[in-house]
């Protein structure tokens, strides 16, 4: 069985796509919310799987279970 290939995004394409500020993307990363790899002093990229585990626990968060 092939093992799919990790596809990588930019925090901007990940703000763009959950609606939020690219601020608030490299918030997440540097406070270790959100895995990311730096590929150079300006290039960051985050696996996609990434982003939906991230988006998954989030919504556990929020869900009808959690205190308001």
């Amino acid at each position: 069985m092939a093992t799919k290939k990790p596809t990588y995004v930019s925090p901007s394409r990940v703000a763009e796509d959950l609606g939020v500020d690219a601020r608030t993307v490299r918030r997440w990363i540097s406070e270790g919310r959100l895995t990311a790899v730096r590929l150079s002093a300006r290039c960051i990229r985050i696996d996609t799987a990434e982003v939906d585990r991230f988006v998954s626990q989030a919504a556990r968060n929020i869900g009808p279970n959690s205190a308001a």
